[in-house]
């Protein structure tokens, strides 16, 4: 194959992902999906090896590797028709990473044949469960985080599976919003099909399996150069994961995650041999999340040009405990393991490959959703009758630091590594829901000291005006702060308060759900995050720049960077001169 016709393919395949997602994101119901964007879709070559993906979320790409094969596996290829959709969110009988995000499995036939797969992911804001919005930590087991499906047809020869449909839809909290969401990512899938049976019509079944081949061969090879520049040898590190704040008798002490990674030559292997066992509550990790990222921080900290497809991941290898929490058993429960435990196994990454490659790792980060969740009965009887929807549910995943760099500093207000999701627009939040954004603003001091100030958190209040709702925080470093790298100082802990009139009700990072009422203040905080270099060294302009601009206080020219009395006097004097 001549070279152009090869990359006319092959972006022609990446172009479809993208446009996938579009289909989905402008016509989904959920707000998370249409306004944050938490939705992902890829193409699969005819033996589910995924060749292509949008720059969509990566926990949802890198876990359906083994997810998609899982799911076409379960109905069999033999039995696929066209037209069929394979719906599943199982962990454990689906390969899934966790159950509010849906994946939807769709052949393209050619001639009679399986030439590709095509793939959307949505997360739905609900799935059932104990709690509305799907996504509370404080569970017994998996049954508690809403309805397991596993690979099944809901779709065959493009007409809807009805019973299949009505028990799905049924069983969450808001059908009429499922049902779109469902279509949604139909009408993603659809798309998918035409776009890869129109390249086949084109230029053939032979170059389309030729062009995906190629593809993933390249990537391999760019991986494997990539990874001979990393300097061989035995690197490992530690850390802990906060618990689940349940009732007595839970577990209490944090969960001990550990790595080894052996570099030789142009292979890696990561070994999490010493990790803790699974425990209580939604943290622990199916293996396909551990691998997602751990392949995510290969990525990271190698060369961010190579096409992402599952050529990158040949060269990675990966081990970890069964029953563990970066290998967890069934029934164990995982629905925060995905978004909080997940980006915790990529700082213990950078943290051992930081002697490696210095240059490549950055300052701990905020490191989970943070989600705000709210769900209730809507007051609003015009709202009620405009969209039909009495029940509102709607879930806001908020932005921390990411931690700074070897040569910048860290990036303020973002989500980061495997959760490439937006917060939701306010906006959108109060057109939708009961409920007013009171503030939305960067909280200073955030972001911890160093040579490379770490990226400030945001924080958001909500003031409430359902009648009654229920609110369920979860999220990350509550307990243990974002750290520095080579000297730079620690972020800012999450946060999050209920106010009731006088009184203030502390929320933990990890815990069940509150009750919330007209007029009570939410406060909702994410963690920042580490520095990078020692503080002393950071150049005066920048600190200058800092206090100006409101991301440090007066007070943390002495306290965090280490200037004298006078000289920080001096600097607030300039600063309060412009």
């Amino acid at each position: 194959m001549d070279i152009v016709t090869y990359e006319i393919l092959r972006n022609g395949l990446y172009a479809t992902a993208r446009e996938m997602k579009l289909a989905m994101m402008r016509t989904a119901g959920s707000p998370i999906v249409h306004s944050g964007g938490d939705a992902s879709a890829a193409v699969f070559d005819a033996e589910m090896q995924l060749v292509a993906q949008g720059n969509d979320i990566p926990t949802m790409l890198g876990s359906a590797v083994i997810s998609t094969k899982v799911s076409v596996e379960a109905i069999g290829r033999e039995n696929l028709r066209p037209g069929d959709v394979i719906i599943s969110n199982d962990v454990y009988l689906g390969g899934g990473n966790h159950q509010p995000d849906v994946q939807f499995t769709r052949p393209v036939f050619a001639d009679g044949e399986i030439v590709a797969f095509v793939m959307t992911r949505g997360h739905w804001t609900d799935i059932g469960g104990q709690a509305p919005g799907s996504y509370t930590a404080m569970t017994w087991d998996v049954f508690a985080e809403g309805i397991r499906i596993p690979p099944i047809l809901l779709y065959r020869e493009d007409k809807v599976v009805a019973d299949v449909l009505n028990l799905i839809v049924q069983n969450t909290r808001d059908p009429s919003v499922r049902l779109l969401d469902i279509q949604a990512q139909y009408a993603g899938c659809f798309v998918g099909d035409r776009r890869v049976a129109a390249m086949v019509r084109k230029y053939g079944k032979d170059a389309l399996r030729d062009a995906m081949a190629r593809a993933l061969d390249h990537s391999e090879r760019l991986m494997r150069e990539a990874i001979r520049a990393i300097p061989d040898g035995v690197y490992e590190a530690e850390d802990e994961i906060e618990p689940v704040r349940g009732p007595a008798g839970w577990p209490t002490a944090p969960i001990p995650i550990r790595v080894k990674v052996t570099k030789q030559g142009d292979g890696i292997h990561f070994d999490y041999a010493g990790s803790g066992p699974q425990t209580r509550g939604g943290i622990n990790c199916p293996f396909s999340v551990t691998c997602n990222s751990t392949w995510f921080t290969v990525k990271a900290i190698t060369d961010v040009a190579i096409p992402i497809n599952q050529g990158c991941y040949r060269p990675v290898s990966i081990s970890a405990p069964d029953a563990s929490v970066v290998n967890c058993a069934f029934p164990a429960s995982v629905v925060a393991g995905n978004t909080e435990t997940s980006p915790r196994i990529i700082d213990l990454l950078l943290k051992a490959l930081a002697p490696a490659v210095p240059k490549r790792v950055v300052g701990q980060s905020n490191c989970g959703a943070f989600s705000g969740i709210f769900g209730g009965m809507d007051p609003d009887e015009a709202r009620v009758r405009r969209t039909g929807r009495r029940f509102v549910g709607m879930i806001d995943p908020h932005a921390g630091g990411m931690g700074a760099r070897a040569t910048k500093d860290g990036v303020n207000g973002v989500r980061v590594y495997v959760g490439n999701a937006g917060s939701t627009a306010v906006e959108t939040i109060e057109q939708t829901a009961p409920l007013l954004v009171q503030e939305w603003s960067l909280v200073p001091d955030t972001g911890g000291a160093g040579e490379w100030r770490g990226g400030l958190a945001s924080r958001r209040v909500y003031r409430v005006r359902y009648e009654e709702a229920t609110f369920t925080a979860c999220g990350e470093r509550g307990i243990h702060p974002p750290l520095g790298q080579f000297g730079g100082g620690a972020g800012g802990l999450f946060q999050c308060e209920i106010r009731r009139g006088d009184s203030v009700t502390r929320v933990p990072a990890k815990a069940g759900h509150e009750i919330v009422q007209r007029d009570d203040v939410v406060l909702l905080q994410p963690a920042g995050s580490g520095g990078y270099g020692p503080p002393e060294r950071r150049d005066r302009a920048r600190l200058l720049d800092d206090l100006r601009d409101g991301y440090i206080t007066p007070e943390a020219l002495e306290r965090d960077y280490g200037l004298t009395a006078a000289d920080a006097a001096a600097l607030r004097a300039e600063a309060a001169d412009a």
